[in-house]
């Protein structure tokens, strides 16, 4: 049996999603404003439906995300690794999550591109360091390879889970309650035995 429940995500800056299977085509146009999507994956027996809103993080779009902000319960905080600039545009991010996000919102730190090596500007311990600076898990990524896509996505889901455990728990009693009311109206609606008939008659 599978407990379901939503999860909206939101990405304060670009994070190109490859589907397994598809090549990766690059560069990509950035989104007009917020580009919705959707993903479904399992975490501990439960089917986890996330609603992923890519805002971008660009600066004219401003006054659309912080409106998402107030609807998110994760947030996947996203730098390109060969861009120092999108580096420093974090501390900024991190402020509008802070003023403008629900209280207890859980937050990733993603250093995309880990695939364009050759090109990098911000090492994987300057991202490390300012990770644990606002206390926030880590990952490097590769939307090209696939690199830690799935894992980020994974533990975001565990964060905000783990935050709302008490909900969920609630989720699962209701769901178990309902099963077990659903096999009981089953169990009652069937005859104990053999219907008693009228006698046979052996003509």
């Amino acid at each position: 049996m599978f407990t379901s429940c939503v999860l909206r995500a939101l990405y304060c800056c670009h994070l190109q999603l490859r589907e397994e299977g598809k090549p990766c085509s690059k560069p990509r146009t950035l989104p007009q404003g917020v580009d919705f999507k959707m993903k479904t994956i399992e975490v501990d027996g439960i089917k986890v439906r996330i609603q992923i809103w890519d805002t971008a993080g660009q600066e004219r779009y401003q006054t659309i995300t912080k409106q998402y902000y107030r609807r998110a319960q994760g947030i996947f905080l996203v730098y390109d690794i060969s861009s120092e600039r999108s580096y420093q545009h974090i501390m900024k991010w991190v402020s509008d999550v802070d003023e403008y996000a629900p209280e207890g919102v859980q937050k990733i730190l993603i250093g995309n591109k880990a695939d364009e090596e050759q090109k990098r500007q911000v090492g994987r311990e300057q991202g490390q360091q300012l990770a644990k600076e606002y206390g926030m898990d880590f990952y490097e990524t590769s939307a090209c390879t696939n690199l830690n896509i799935k894992e980020s996505f994974t533990r975001l889901t565990e964060l905000v889970l783990q935050a709302h455990r008490k909900e969920l728990d609630g989720l699962r009693t209701r769901a178990s309650n309902e099963l077990a009311l659903a096999e009981l109206e089953e169990d009652e609606g069937k005859p104990e035995g053999p219907a008693n008939s009228s006698k046979t008659c052996w003509c």
